[in-house]
């Protein structure tokens, strides 16, 4: 067996891990996060998509955790994220969620928040681009956003057998059938804010790949366009405490009067600090935040 795919192995294995200690602090900090977390008004719709082979029930934490918080949150209803077989997958995907999305939008007489994970988040972006009208804005979770020629030796090499597991077919011909170059560099259209989480110990999708490329950063009133890296897993970005916390806030910023995303806000005087630990610095600020 190749080292590379040795070493990714074992990077999924302690990514798996993490997770599981991520759950865990989920669950000893509820009590905590839901004194934290900013609430919603009861109205604010908000569909989930999961990361490539990943079930409905891998953010069921999530879900259900805003809808605690007085969100209105879905699941996508469609499975397991059995990934596109060609770029005919996006419009199918448009047509079996589209009469969905304009529902939610309709009963709640709001837009819809896509919260996509991985792959999922790809979809979310390509769903902004088919129904700008029914979409508030775009959260993705550790999901390639910045894929340039070969970059597909930075995805873990279990995506890749995960690849062949579920279409029989290597990843680089699939990732080159669907485009994935081009659909990682759509934004959604002006109008749709666009929030990248992403983590620099990710175990499957690289942190280079995953944030929103610095030429589309800005805050401009009508197309926000934020980068939030975090100090978490890769598949535990649905349960950790500080992912959602951020997710919960950024639902609520107000697109005219973007501010990004401060964890100082959350956290008494004497601890203001604390943030640096498991929020590093962005690569690249936003130019207008200041």
């Amino acid at each position: 067996m190749p080292i590379k795919h040795t070493v990714d192995l074992l990077r999924l294995q302690g990514d798996a891990l993490w997770a599981g200690g991520e759950f865990a602090a989920k669950l000893m900090t509820d009590p905590i996060l839901d004194q934290m977390a900013p609430k919603g008004d009861g109205r604010t719709p908000v569909l989930t998509l999961p990361g490539f082979s990943g079930p409905e029930v891998s953010l069921r934490p999530l879900n259900r955790f805003l809808n605690k918080r007085g969100f209105v949150a879905e699941s996508w209803g469609l499975g397991i994220n059995r990934g596109p077989e060609s770029m005919e997958y996006i419009a199918t995907l448009g047509r079996l969620l589209g009469d969905r999305i304009k529902m939610m939008a309709d009963e709640n007489g709001k837009a819809v928040s896509l919260i996509g994970q991985s792959l999922g988040g790809v979809y979310a972006r390509e769903l902004a681009r088919m129904f700008p009208e029914d979409i508030d804005r775009v959260i993705t979770l550790g999901s390639p956003a910045h894929v340039k020629p070969g970059d597909h030796d930075l995805l873990n090499s279990g995506v890749g057998l995960a690849v062949r597991f579920f279409t029989g077919r290597p990843v680089e011909e699939l990732l080159n059938e669907v485009e994935l170059e081009e659909l990682a560099i759509h934004q959604p259209p002006p109008g749709v804010p666009l929030v990248a989480i992403f983590s620099p110990f990710d175990g499957v999708v690289h942190q280079e790949t995953a944030a929103i490329p610095d030429e589309y950063l800005g805050i401009d009133g009508e197309s926000p366009r934020e980068n939030i890296e975090i100090i978490c897993s890769h598949i535990g970005m649905g349960v950790n405490p500080l992912v959602l916390l951020a997710i919960a806030d950024r639902l609520l910023e107000d697109p005219e009067t973007w501010v990004p995303f401060n964890a100082r806000n959350y956290v008494p005087a004497p601890f203001k600090g604390l943030p640096k630990l498991f929020f590093p610095e962005p690569a690249a600020l936003n130019q207008q935040a200041s």
